[in-house]
C-alpha cells in the first residue's frame, strides 16, 4: 500500500510539474489518430510541419515575452500590433539598405520601443496593464497602416497596404528559403531552422529566468509586488523591463515573420497573436495569476496550440463555421486536464489534514 502511494505522489509531482509536456503529448497523439483515421500515415512531415509553422515559432518567440509579463501579474495585447509596427520597420530597413543585420536589429529595436512604451504606461504611470496594451494595440496598427499608405512602393514593397520584401533584393531567396522556410539536416531528418531559433531564445530565456538576478526579481515581483518592494526590488523599473523584453521578442518575431512569409499586412497581421500568445503560455502551465511558471513550458504550449490547430484541418466534415468553436471545447479540455491534478491533490491534502485531526 505504502509503495502505490509512492508511485502516486511521484507520478502526481511529475504531473504539477511537467503537465505541459503530457498535455502536448496527449494532444500529438490526437493529432497521429486524426492522421490515421484519414487514411494516411502519421510521419516525420507531419510532426515538422507543427514545428516550423507560425503558431509555434513566431507566435511561440513572442509567448516567451507574454509569459514574462504574465509572471509579473500583467498581459500584453499589444503583441500583434507591435508584430505589424516592427516587422514593417525592418522591411523598410531592408528594402533600402539590403542589410540583414540592420533588418535584424531594426525589429529588435522597434518591438523594444513599442514595449517601453507599455512598460511606462503600466510601469511607472501605474495604468492598468489591459487598458493601457489595448490603448497601444489600437495605436501601432493605426500607425503603420497610415504609413502604408502614404510611402513610396519601392521603400513599402508593394502597393496594395503592405510591406513586403522586394523579390528583386539581393537577399531575398535566402531570407525566404533559407531562413524562413529553410531547413537543416540532422541525420535521417530536416529539421526547420527557425525552429532552433525558437529552441535557442527558450534556452536564453530559462537562464535568464532563473539564474539572473533580474529574472529572479520578475518572479517576485509576480508573486507579491509589496513584498519585492520591501525587499528593495525596484518594481516600477522591473516591470517596466518586463514590457520591454516582451517587445524585443516581438521584434524576433517580426524577423521570422518577414523572413517567414516576406509581408506584413497592417490591417489584417498579426490579429489576435496576443491571445494565441495566452493560449501558449496557459497550455504551456504559466500561472496567470502571476508568480509561477516555466518558460521551457511556453514552446511546448506553443506546439500543443499549432498540433490543435492541425487536428482541426483535418477532421472531416468539421465546416469552417464551428472550427473555433470546436477549438475552444480542446483548448478548454486540456486546460481542466492541467487543473485537475492540483485540485485532487489539495483535496488528498484537506482529507488526510481531516482525518489526522481526527484522531488527535
Amino acid at each position: 500500500m505504502k509503495k502505490g502511494n509512492n508511485i502516486l505522489k511521484t507520478i502526481g509531482a511529475l504531473w504539477s510539474k511537467y503537465s505541459y509536456i503530457f498535455v502536448a503529448v496527449i494532444i500529438f497523439l490526437g493529432y497521429a489518430y486524426v492522421i490515421g483515421a484519414n487514411g494516411r500515415q502519421f510521419n516525420w512531415g507531419h510532426i515538422s510541419g507543427i514545428l516550423g509553422s507560425q503558431n509555434t515559432c513566431i507566435v511561440g518567440v513572442m509567448a516567451l515575452g507574454m509569459a514574462l509579463v504574465i509572471i509579473t501579474g500583467g498581459i500584453d495585447l499589444s503583441l500583434g500590433a507591435n508584430l505589424v509596427l516592427a516587422t514593417g520597420c525592418s522591411i523598410m530597413v531592408y528594402n533600402i539598405t539590403n542589410s540583414i543585420p540592420l533588418m535584424f536589429i531594426t525589429a529588435v529595436a522597434a518591438g523594444a520601443a513599442g514595449g517601453l512604451v507599455n512598460g511606462l504606461l503600466v510601469g511607472y504611470i501605474k495604468m492598468p496593464p489591459f487598458i493601457a496594451t489595448l490603448g497601444t494595440q489600437l495605436i501601432y496598427r493605426s500607425y503603420m497602416l497610415s504609413i502604408v499608405r502614404e510611402i513610396d512602393v519601392n521603400i513599402a514593397g508593394s502597393s496594395s497596404s503592405q510591406f513586403m520584401l522586394l523579390s528583386d533584393s539581393k537577399y531575398y531567396e535566402f531570407l525566404k528559403f533559407n531562413i524562413g522556410n529553410g531547413k537543416i539536416n540532422l541525420g535521417a531528418i530536416d529539421f526547420p531552422i527557425i525552429t532552433l531559433i525558437l529552441i535557442a531564445f527558450v534556452a536564453l530565456l530559462m537562464v535568464v529566468s532563473k539564474c539572473t538576478k533580474f529574472g529572479k526579481k520578475v518572479y517576485a515581483v509576480g508573486s507579491n509586488d509589496k513584498s519585492a518592494r520591501l525587499a528593495g526590488i525596484n518594481v516600477e523599473l522591473t516591470k517596466c523591463l518586463v514590457y520591454v523584453c516582451a517587445g524585443a521578442l516581438v521584434g524576433v518575431g517580426a524577423f521570422l515573420q518577414a523572413c517567414k512569409v516576406g509581408s506584413v499586412t497592417p490591417a489584417s497581421s498579426g490579429v489576435s497573436y496576443e491571445m494565441y500568445a495566452v493560449i501558449a503560455c496557459v497550455l504551456g502551465g504559466i500561472n496567470m495569476s502571476g508568480g509561477r511558471g516555466n518558460l521551457l513550458g511556453v514552446a511546448f504550449g506553443a506546439m500543443s496550440y499549432s498540433a490543435v490547430s492541425m487536428i482541426i484541418v483535418n477532421i472531416p466534415g468539421l465546416t469552417v463555421d464551428i472550427q473555433n468553436a470546436f477549438q475552444g471545447l480542446v483548448l478548454i479540455t486540456v486546460i481542466l486536464i492541467q487543473l485537475v491534478g492540483p485540485m485532487i491533490k489539495e483535496k488528498i491534502r484537506q482529507y488526510k489534514k481531516h482525518r489526522e485531526g481526527a484522531k488527535a
